[in-house]
């Protein structure tokens, strides 16, 4: 297998680091910050452990989230939110530095830095560069200093009435976070995609049926799909590792709600540690609940708990009390906003009286992530063709050794 130079990497992990874009003003800023706040931790751990690659990527991530969603929130400058807006602003401006010296520790792994300096330094006697000749992570790391010693720069929202020259130096200044054509990396991503459907085709039987599940915890032991390229190893799903005693000791504290036929939720927390997730935490916040729904509360406390503890939100289990295991068409909703954010995030579904299958662990499909992203209905409502749309979460691996935290703020709601 030939080795990819260190240009072709980065246009790969340009690829990678694409995040929504979509402003929803509905969702509050403080769940959008807290994404970023996790963007931001995984790339911390990255670097720490010398992951020059991944840690690209989450920072690249966190950038883009930070410039083209949270600065275009329609709370953006609330006064509320100035110290998350300055305190980010500074981050982001790091992190575009951070993102500049990884791209040179990239080409030198790769073994093309020399070629790519001395491209740069052809490049740069030239006064009016253009796209097809100068990069856009040179241009941002000559600007962004302007972004932290700046105190009035303003990132411009949707509301921004902007000159064509304005526009023009804003999109300059952020030339970097432009994410590149997929065209000369058709063979990666080709060999990426038969990767997906080899694992697909494990799995086709649970997807095509309603009965999309198997029971737990027979949970794949490693990761069902081996890479078939160079990017493929950098980017294959990272691995959750769930406490083997984990559903069985969130059922005790569901146990009360259960006897009622009441749905209890809580949130899956844990670190990451080697490109792997551990959980470690379990967040019961507060919350009502009936037979077949549950609406938690207090989001801001919430948070507040997970970023005092470096916690990451890897997913969320809830009860089934009196119904059978599976993702109703809330349930589905509800992984897509968490699965979009994080794609390794999980939902756990615990159905005591399903004689079949008492829990479930799943994760929505890409068809699941395209259909459910593009329906806007709400409450219970049908799906059309919903054959497919999520299946067992083949990255979730036990561990008998494993321990989780569990913090219970229903009590405070009373």
């Amino acid at each position: 297998m030939n080795r990819l130079s260190g240009k072709a990497i980065l246009k790969y992990l340009n690829d990678q680091s694409k995040v929504p874009t979509v402003v929803l003003n509905s969702t509050p800023i403080k769940r959008y910050y807290h994404t970023a706040e996790m963007l931001h931790q995984q790339a911390v751990v990255y670097l720490g452990e010398h992951d020059w690659e991944r840690a690209y990527v989450q920072l690249k991530k966190f950038a883009l989230l930070y410039l083209h969603v949270i600065a275009a929130h329609n709370s953006y400058n609330l006064k509320t939110y100035q110290p998350e807006k300055f305190k980010y602003k500074r981050l982001c401006s790091k992190a575009l530095d951070t993102v500049g010296k990884l791209k040179t520790k990239i080409l030198e792994k790769y073994g093309d830095v020399a070629k790519d300096t001395a491209s740069q330094d052809s490049k740069t006697t030239k006064t009016a560069p253009t796209d097809s000749t100068r990069t856009g992570i040179d241009s941002t790391l000559e600007q962004k200093s302007k972004l932290k010693d700046d105190k009035n720069t303003r990132i411009p929202t949707r509301a921004t009435q902007l000159s064509t020259s304005t526009k023009q130096k804003m999109t300059d200044r952020f030339a970097l976070l432009k994410i590149p054509s997929r065209k000369k990396l058709a063979e990666q991503q080709e060999a990426q995609a038969q990767a997906r459907a080899r694992a697909q085709a494990r799995t086709q039987a649970q997807d095509d049926s309603s009965s999309s599940y198997s029971t737990s915890p027979q949970l794949p032991t490693s990761n069902p799909s081996k890479p078939s390229s160079p990017t493929d190893a950098l980017f294959t799903t990272r691995k959750i590792i769930l406490p083997g005693d984990f559903t069985k000791r969130f059922m005790g504290f569901a146990s009360k709600n259960t006897r009622k036929g009441i749905e209890t939720c809580g949130i899956i927390c844990g670190s990451l540690k080697k490109n792997e997730f551990h959980v470690t935490a379990c967040i019961l916040p507060p919350q009502t609940g009936s037979a077949n729904t549950t609406t938690t509360m207090g989001e801001e406390k919430l948070i507040k708990l997970q970023e005092d503890h470096n916690l990451l939100t890897l997913g969320w289990i809830h009860t089934h009390p009196t119904q059978a295991c599976f993702l109703s068409s809330i349930d589905l909703h509800t992984q897509f906003s968490y699965q979009i954010m994080m794609p390794e995030a999980i939902a756990i579904v615990m159905a005591p009286t399903d004689p079949r299958c008492k829990e479930g662990v799943f994760s929505l499909t890409e068809k699941g992530l395209k259909l459910i992203g593009s329906c806007n209905q709400t409450g219970f409502h049908q799906h059309e063709d919903p054959n497919g749309i999520y299946r067992q979460a083949l990255h979730v691996e036990v561990s008998r050794k494993a321990k989780t935290k569990f913090f219970d703020l229903r009590k405070s709601t009373k």
